[in-house]
C-alpha cells in the first residue's frame, strides 16, 4: 500500500495540466522532501513553505510557464523548484547581530509550532508565551523569505531574549509608521484594518500605542481580531450586531488554511487581553 501511494504521488500526470492541477502536483512532490521542505499552506499558485527553519513564499507562475512550454519536462521543473528551495537556506543568520538587527521582527504563531520543531529535531526557536494558545517568535526578514531565530543564534550573538524582543518590536513599530491602514465607517460601525500582506499584520496586535489611538476614536470597548497573519481588524463592541457579524467572519477566516486564531482581543490599561463577551 505504501509503495502504491508513493507511486501515485510521483507518477507523471496526464498532460497537459491546468494551473490548479500543476500546483497540486508540485505540492505532492514536495512531500517527498519531508524534513527539509514542509508545506504550510497553498493558495492557488502560491505556496507557503518551511524550508529548514525558514518560512518562505513561492509563486509557481514562472514554473508553470516553463512547464507549458515543455509539458514533457514536468519532472525537470519540479526538480528545479526543489533545488532553488534548498539552496535558499542561507547562512546569513550566522553573522553578527549588529549587521542584521534592523531586519529583526516578531511574529505571532500557534503554540503547536513548538511541537513541530521538537518532532523534527530542530533547535528550539526563541519564543514568548502570548494569549489564546499563541506564541511570539522572532524572524529575520530577507528578500524573498524569513528565517526563524533559534536559541543557537542568541548564543552566537551573545544577546539576551529581552534585547531581541525590544529590537524586533522597535523595528515593527518603525515599519508600521510608514504603512497606511484602512478605516471605513463611522461611530459604532467604524473599522480599522491592517492588510498589507507583508507577513506582520497580525503581529501589529503588539503595537499597543497604535491600538490606543484607535480606541480613543471608538465608542465602547475596542475589539481586535487577527484571523491570519496578513489581517488585523479593530472595531467597537458598542453595537452588538456589528460585534457578532465581525466575530463570525473572523471565526470563518481563522478556520481557513493558514488561519491563526478566532479569539478576539481588547485593550485593558494599555495591555492586550483576551476579549470577554458579556
Amino acid at each position: 500500500m505504501a509503495g502504491e501511494a508513493l507511486k501515485n504521488m510521483t507518477e507523471t500526470p496526464t498532460l497537459p495540466m491546468d494551473s490548479e492541477r500543476f500546483a497540486q502536483y508540485l505540492e505532492r512532490r514536495l512531500t517527498l522532501y519531508d524534513g527539509q521542505i514542509q508545506l504550510i499552506d497553498r493558495q492557488g499558485m502560491e505556496l507557503r513553505l518551511l524550508v529548514g527553519e525558514r518560512e518562505t513564499n513561492v509563486d509557481l507562475t514562472t514554473y508553470f510557464r516553463a512547464y507549458r512550454q515543455k509539458p514533457d519536462q514536468i519532472d525537470v521543473v519540479a526538480q528545479t523548484l526543489v533545488r532553488v528551495l534548498l539552496n535558499e537556506i542561507s547562512t546569513e543568520t550566522d553573522t553578527d547581530f549588529e549587521s542584521l538587527s534592523d531586519r529583526v521582527y516578531l511574529m505571532l504563531k500557534p503554540i503547536s509550532l513548538l511541537a513541530e520543531i521538537r518532532e523534527r529535531g530542530l533547535t528550539m526557536l526563541v519564543y514568548r508565551q502570548f494569549l489564546a494558545e499563541l506564541i511570539i517568535v522572532y524572524t529575520i526578514a530577507e528578500e524573498r523569505s524569513i528565517a526563524f531565530i533559534n536559541e543557537d543564534h542568541l548564543e552566537r550573538w551573545r544577546i539576551a531574549e529581552h534585547e531581541l524582543h525590544e529590537q524586533a518590536l522597535a523595528n515593527l513599530r518603525r515599519r508600521t509608521a510608514d504603512l497606511r491602514y484602512t478605516t471605513v465607517g463611522e461611530g459604532e460601525q467604524r473599522l480599522f484594518i491592517f492588510n498589507s500582506a507583508d507577513g506582520y499584520d497580525a503581529s501589529r496586535l503588539l503595537l499597543t500605542d497604535t491600538l490606543t489611538q484607535w480606541a480613543r476614536m471608538l465608542p465602547g470597548q475596542i475589539v481586535i481580531g487577527i484571523p491570519n497573519r496578513d489581517f488585523l481588524i479593530a472595531f467597537s463592541d458598542a453595537n452588538q450586531e456589528v460585534l457578532q457579524a465581525v466575530a463570525m467572519q473572523i471565526q470563518t477566516d481563522a478556520a481557513q488554511p493558514g488561519g491563526l486564531t478566532e479569539q478576539l482581543f481588547t485593550l485593558a490599561k494599555g495591555a492586550i487581553r483576551e476579549y470577554e463577551w458579556e
